[in-house]
């Protein structure tokens, strides 16, 4: 038997916690910090995923970065899925997606970088997904987000 502890941090696990639904549930994590020396395909081999190939890497703001992690954290879903009561669970949400980035310091961030993964993505996104680089106070944080059915 092989026993795995669960290390993400608590503000995720509780995110999860508050949009699990009907046919819905969403997975967050954050790897770092870590050195910003190498490339971002081989961070990623190292932290992230021995057979991660990324695509669509694109120059973000850590303004831009925010607000899309924030729509897609508060993603409504519709008849078929999504979260249970997300407009009550609103301004909890939105407190401890603030106290992550926060954490990472992303509003100071030298370079913030949205990207997407060709292959080896850690999860199994289906509605949407996420994928940050974020450099900030000399650190690196690979910053990832998606929703399965």
């Amino acid at each position: 038997m092989k026993i795995v502890t669960d290390t993400r941090l608590p503000e995720f696990k509780r995110i999860e916690q508050l949009l699990y639904g009907i046919n819905y549930e969403v997975w967050l994590n954050l790897y770092g910090p870590f050195d910003s020396d190498p490339g971002l395909e081989e961070a990623l081999k190292e932290e992230v995923s021995k057979n991660a190939q990324v695509s669509g890497v694109a120059s973000s703001s850590p303004q831009e970065a925010r607000t899309e992690i924030m729509d897609m954290i508060l993603y409504e879903g519709d008849i078929g899925h999504g979260p249970e009561n997300i407009d009550e669970k609103r301004e909890e949400l939105i407190s401890l997606v603030d106290k992550v980035l926060t954490a990472i310091n992303i509003e100071e961030a030298d370079l913030v970088v949205g990207f997407g993964f060709r292959q080896g993505h850690p999860a199994y996104p289906v509605f949407w997904d996420f994928a940050y680089d974020v450099h900030s106070s000399g650190q690196r944080w690979i910053l990832v987000g998606s929703s399965s059915d």
